[in-house]
């Protein structure tokens, strides 16, 4: 096994292996360029990217009248498109359409479309205001109770389907609200991880993946199909995340989809998986079980790093055979830790990635070590100004010089340097989510104007260490115990970190 520490010395001392002889090798440009990574599809996210306001709806859940709530009753019959064919004796089939109370920007008067006979009823933050044939009026009653659709009655024959919500009685023509895509302006990729459920994905073959007009999308994640409309509508290359249980089948019939719909003068950045590197992950596990029985190492955690590069290089090559008219398009990523040098090392080394990489690709982000159990005692107490001269002099010291190792390397490789996530990462672990204290600390830090500045500063250190492409995480999201992610905690928001992102794309 290599030595780690040995590699480390070897980097900072630049006796690293030979230039990779890479035959797409990009010119180097550290202008500060941004791109966003969407946050993942789910019932009770904040953001409202589609004009179909339910398009994020729960699933259907059988709710036994005059029963305590539960998602455990089995379902009744249902349509290939997620829509129950009976109502079972005694019950009622229950949708959250709009989970968030945060909807204040939403109309008061919202529409609910959908086909077939039956009846619904509205409850919680919603109420009926008058029927047409195939359009309820409802009520927006803008509270903090989800908005929730409830099939009391359907048709077998002709079942209710196809429910939608808009804001506006006569549907709008773009699948995505304008304020959405107000936001993505000036951003350079968008990175579809989330939306494509890549941790842990179950995907294997094609006709697992998400399909369109599906009720409860959320569950499954985007269609590749709305993927690419977005990307053509904002005019935004797309960064896609391989599912890493896909096979070939898989990989080719989605490059052919997106060689055939997506806008020509646009470049396909082409990730597999996500954080192979990373133990917490079932993609992690798959891969250390898959190199050890490859036998690209003796040593579980190299031969899990080996695993991905080989695996990556397969699919780049797949995509680059189906794109072999114009294969410069493809933009073929390898990630590695941040925190780790040499998993970079390991990744860039295995056999023939030097043939179809373009980009080395890190999370640079900060304040991790902050959420420790060993440090949560101490942090819990500390005052804002205390957390942020820490989280400066980071940002100034260890951020840099690991921006910089992987930058030298990148550039040994011939290679550009991009962040597929990044920012700030206060956040507790392994225990310490639960330390009330230090979460509110954390929530109010991101929510303090020095977090913008901060911000501002680290984008600057990453142009300055050699970092090229800086993809953010992510676009929104309320904060919690579990992290705050969002650089918007919900649709109209104003918050420092977006300032800081806005400041820098238009510098």
């Amino acid at each position: 096994m290599i030595n780690r520490r040995s590699v480390l010395q070897m980097l900072s001392a630049g006796l690293c292996a030979p230039l990779l002889s890479s035959a797409k090798r990009a010119s180097g440009n550290h202008h500060p360029k941004l791109g966003l990574n969407l946050s993942g599809m789910s019932y009770w996210l904040t953001e409202q990217p589609f004009s179909n306001l339910a398009y994020n709806a729960s699933r259907w859940r059988t709710q036994v009248r005059d029963a305590p709530f539960t998602w455990d009753d089995p379902l009744p019959p249902m349509t290939e498109d997620g829509y129950p064919t009976i109502i079972p004796e005694g019950a009622f089939m229950d949708s959250f359409l709009i989970f968030t109370s945060k909807r204040g920007h939403l109309p008061v008067n919202l529409y609910v479309n959908y086909e077939g006979q039956g009846r619904i009823a509205y409850v919680g933050g919603a109420e009926i205001l008058e029927r047409r044939p195939g359009c309820d009026v409802v009520r927006n009653l803008r509270r903090d109770d989800a908005f929730t659709a409830r099939i009391v009655k359907t048709d077998s024959d002709n079942p209710i389907r196809n429910i939608r919500v808009f804001e506006q009685e006569a549907p709008p023509t773009s699948t995505f609200r304008p304020d959405f895509l107000a936001r993505l302006q000036n951003m350079s990729v968008l990175r579809f991880m989330d939306w494509m459920g890549t941790n842990n994905s179950t995907v294997t073959k094609w006709a697992d993946r998400p399909l369109e007009n599906r009720f409860g999308q959320s569950i499954l994640g985007v269609p590749i199909e709305t993927m690419i409309e977005l990307c053509n509508t904002a005019g935004i290359s797309p960064w896609f995340n391989i599912p890493h249980l896909a096979d070939d089948d898989y990989v080719r019939a989605f490059a052919e989809h997106v060689r055939h719909d997506l806008d020509p003068t646009l470049h396909i950045h082409v990730e597999y998986s996500n954080e192979v590197w990373n133990t917490i992950f079932g993609q992690a596990d798959y891969a250390g079980k898959q190199g050890l029985e490859l036998g690209l190492s003796d040593d579980g955690y190299e031969a899990q790093l080996r695993f991905y590069a080989r695996r990556s290089t397969q699919i780049i090559q797949i995509w680059e055979d189906v794109f072999s008219h114009n294969p410069s398009r493809i933009v073929g990523v390898y990630a590695a830790q941040s925190a780790n040098p040499w998993t970079s090392e390991i990744i860039l080394g295995t056999q023939d990635v030097a043939r179809h990489a373009d980009i080395l690709a890190i999370a640079p982000y900060f304040g991790g070590s902050l959420g420790s159990p060993e440090q949560a005692p101490q942090v819990q107490d500390w005052s804002l100004d205390r957390l942020f001269n820490v989280l400066a002099q980071e940002v100034e010291r260890e951020s840099r010089e690991q921006i910089s190792a992987h930058a030298a390397l990148a550039r040994r490789y011939g290679l550009r340097l991009f962040a597929y996530e990044g920012g700030q990462h206060l956040v507790g672990h392994a225990g310490a989510e639960n330390n009330d204290k230090l979460t509110e600390l954390f929530i109010a830090a991101n929510r303090d104007e020095r977090m913008g500045k901060l911000y501002e500063r680290h984008l600057q250190v990453w142009s300055e260490a050699g970092g090229d492409l800086y993809a953010l995480f992510a676009s929104m999201g309320e904060p919690s115990k579990w992290g705050s992610w969002g650089l918007l905690e919900f649709e109209g928001d104003k918050r420092p970190k977006w300032d800081a992102v806005q400041r820098t794309l238009h510098v």
